[in-house]
């Protein structure tokens, strides 16, 4: 991704420097520049060909290979730019306007070119031969035991969905939907573990689904579940059109509750095969996915409810003893709502002295060790994610680095900023629009998502903004 960062940054750059009023290019210097902007053209388009892989490619060896074209695109911007400036800046004093000659850069350029190319055909090359990601073994799709059903909070929001699951005909498809660490599998564990649900659904089923998940592997741990006989193997000894009908001999006259857990994308061959009277699926996802007809979003949690979940975590139901309570109070505060943050902050707590020494100290302190781990922590939970998201969504996260926390932020500003830098032209009309749909109010920017775009951010893909 921040090769399609940097590729823009030196594509502008050498436009500026092309078209700017102020600077005249001794020739030939404009034909010895025109073939690295043409390059850098082609090198987004080579680049955005990622979007294109499914999610369940690992892609290790192209975001190496991504890494060595920024540090290429990076450097030869850097030489660029120094030669420039050390032409201009002995004619600054009584000029408007600055002659540059780019003749002794034309070996660098034509190399810049040629290095470009090749790592643009091992960019092509890596595409094709991108290696399936193992899939999890089928058991532990399965394996719901582990999972904590203890909520604290969305209440209204849980028995809204329980009394659809319950009592609605209409709608076969239900969603929990929400941010990273919002705690959509925990919502799903309460409803699957409810007891009025047990007793309405004869058979229950939960399955992991994840990035990668084949439509034969979804249905041998439906199968494996509803039929206890049924041995849970790994392979494809049995095609999909065989395990569809022990599924519709099985589930016969029965109602059956399904959980399909961390959904990416919707597959309809699943879902098709599904779709008897007697079933009711609910799917967890980051996504909206528009084949669902009810489910509910879950939002942050409020400060009392991120005090009560805190406490819980660390001392247990009792809650903070006295001495800590208005400290504890601060802590979850900083946690911003965000069930994953807290649970992960509970746990770096419960390790250390219970004293309102230290306790005060993590309030106070700035950048304290324990947030930072745990942002560090939260960041193996949704870089996953980051890592296949559209190249220019990206572009869109990594500009937010350059904005500290808190910030509040409006989106036409920030397309405004786009837009000067030249990054509007490469984000199109649809996606923006799919961004911002016709909102005109302010986002907060949370710490924990300033602490994650600054990471990703940094280095020259972000210099631009922050300037």
């Amino acid at each position: 991704m921040a090769a399609y960062g940097a590729a823009i940054s030196l594509r502008d750059t050498i436009q500026t420097i092309l078209q700017s009023s102020r600077i005249t290019l001794a020739p030939p210097s404009p034909q010895i520049l025109q073939p690295a902007y043409d390059a850098m053209v082609d090198l987004q388009k080579a680049l955005l060909k990622l979007d294109e892989t499914s999610c369940s490619k690992i892609r290790t060896k192209v975001n190496a290979l991504d890494e060595r074209i920024k540090e290429a695109v990076w450097e030869f911007e850097d030489l660029l730019e120094s030669h420039v400036y050390q032409q201009i800046l002995p004619q600054l004093e009584g000029h408007y306007s600055f002659s540059v000659d780019l003749l002794s850069l034309r070996q660098s350029v034509d190399c810049f070119i040629q290095r470009v190319a090749v790592m643009e055909a091992e960019f092509d090359t890596e595409l094709l031969n991108m290696p399936e990601e193992e899939g999890e073994p089928l058991s532990s799709r399965i394996d719901f035991h582990g999972i904590d059903s203890n909520m604290v909070g969305l209440s209204q929001e849980f028995e809204n969905l329980r009394d659809y699951l319950l009592h609605k005909m209409e709608g076969k498809y239900f969603e929990i939907t929400g941010m990273a660490g919002v705690g959509k599998t925990t919502f799903a564990k309460k409803l699957f573990d409810d007891p009025s649900l047990k007793s309405h659904f004869e058979l229950r089923v939960w399955v992991k689904v994840g990035r990668k998940c084949e439509c034969n592997e979804i249905l041998r741990c439906i199968l494996a579940q509803v039929d206890r006989d049924q041995k849970l193997t790994q392979g494809d000894e049995d095609g999909d059109k065989k395990l569809v009908g022990l599924l519709e001999e099985r589930l016969k006259d029965k109602k059956c509750f399904i959980v399909l857990d961390d959904v990416w994308k919707w597959d309809a061959q699943v879902m098709d095969n599904l779709s008897q009277d007697n079933v009711r699926i609910l799917i967890t996802s980051r996504e909206n996915l528009e084949e669902c007809q009810i489910g509910c979003t879950l939002r942050l949690l409020n400060e009392e409810e991120s005090k009560k979940l805190l406490g819980k975590k660390v001392f247990g139901e009792d809650g903070f003893p006295p001495h800590l309570d208005e400290l504890g109070e601060k802590i979850a505060k900083k946690c911003e709502g965000l069930p994953l943050m807290i649970v992960i902050v509970a746990e770096f707590l419960s390790k250390e002295e219970t004293t309102k020494e230290y306790w005060t100290e993590v309030t106070e302190r700035q950048h304290n060790s324990v947030f930072v781990d745990a942002y560090d922590n939260i960041a193996e939970v949704l870089f996953p994610s980051y890592d296949y998201l559209p190249q220019k969504l990206k572009m869109l996260f990594l500009y937010l680095g350059a904005y500290p926390a808190y910030t509040n932020i409006h989106p036409h500003i920030i397309l405004n900023q786009l837009s000067t830098e030249g990054f509007l032209e490469s984000f199109g009309k649809q996606i923006l629009g799919d961004i911002l749909d016709g909102e005109t109010f302010d986002y907060l920017l949370r710490e924990c998502l300033a602490h994650l775009a600054s990471r990703k951010c940094e280095g020259k893909s972000c210099q631009i903004a922050r300037a």
